[in-house]
């Protein structure tokens, strides 16, 4: 097999729900590896379910897909990101290390179509005209080899028990792993996939529009879990 895709999430399960919808419809070549990072219930259609209780354990997760994945090529991303097909048939081309991907505003809906008409990305609370967003360094397509030779993830920037929102969280720490191997390569470019507009991308700031995702925030709730031993 060419391409894993694994993708770690805690509860936000009709969003799984949905992505598992958008896969299934494209009839390609790859498995897709559901890590449910210890959700309240466990999430249906999950491949794997990790243990750790601490909040906001995902490169933990993405560590335990990476284990089990059978694909040569690692293609990890998170739950609010959509993969486009054009963006997957990129994927599973590739023969090169490392490959990064534009993204553009739009939803899933119901029936795991996606959507990007006006109206629909009000409703969520995307109100610019412009649909371009950044990279994000938390998905990308890299050889399994070498995700295994870095060591993944490491469990020191992953038991913050919160996702940080400044340059101290695990996706950082692996992609300066990266940046150091492979010192002076720069990632390929797919073409765009596309995101929910939660976060600084809705006109709130909410994190959890319509109530699809968890109900985990970032720094400024990291109190909310200060000593916890068990997520909610």
């Amino acid at each position: 097999m060419k391409l894993s895709i694994v993708i770690s999430v805690y509860n936000s399960h009709e969003i799984v729900r949905r992505q598992l919808l958008h896969f299934a419809k494209m009839n390609l070549p790859f498995e897709v590896i559901i890590v449910d990072d210890n959700s309240n219930p466990p999430i249906p259609g999950a491949t794997l379910r990790t243990n750790n209780k601490l909040a906001w354990t995902q490169g933990l997760g993405r560590n335990l897909g990476a284990k089990h994945a059978k694909g040569a090529y690692l293609f990890m991303t998170d739950v609010d990101h959509i993969l486009s097909r054009e963006a997957i048939e990129d994927a599973l081309d590739f023969n090169g290390n490392k490959m990064i991907f534009r993204r553009q505003i739009a939803i899933l809906d119901e029936n795991g179509d996606i959507r990007q008409d006006k109206e629909t990305l009000k409703d969520w609370g995307y109100e610019r005209e412009n649909l371009d967003a950044s990279v994000h360094g938390n998905t990308f397509v890299m050889k399994k080899s070498i995700f295994d030779e870095l060591g993944g993830y490491s469990p020191d920037t992953c038991n913050l028990g919160y996702h940080p929102t400044s340059r101290r969280g695990d996706d950082c720490y692996f992609n300066t792993k990266w940046n150091r191997r492979f010192r002076g390569e720069k990632p390929a470019v797919g073409r765009d996939i596309y995101m929910f507009p939660i976060g600084r991308f809705n006109k709130t700031g909410n994190l959890n529009p319509k109530g699809l995702f968890h109900n985990l925030s970032q720094d400024g709730q990291k109190k909310m879990y200060k000593g916890e031993e068990n997520k909610q």
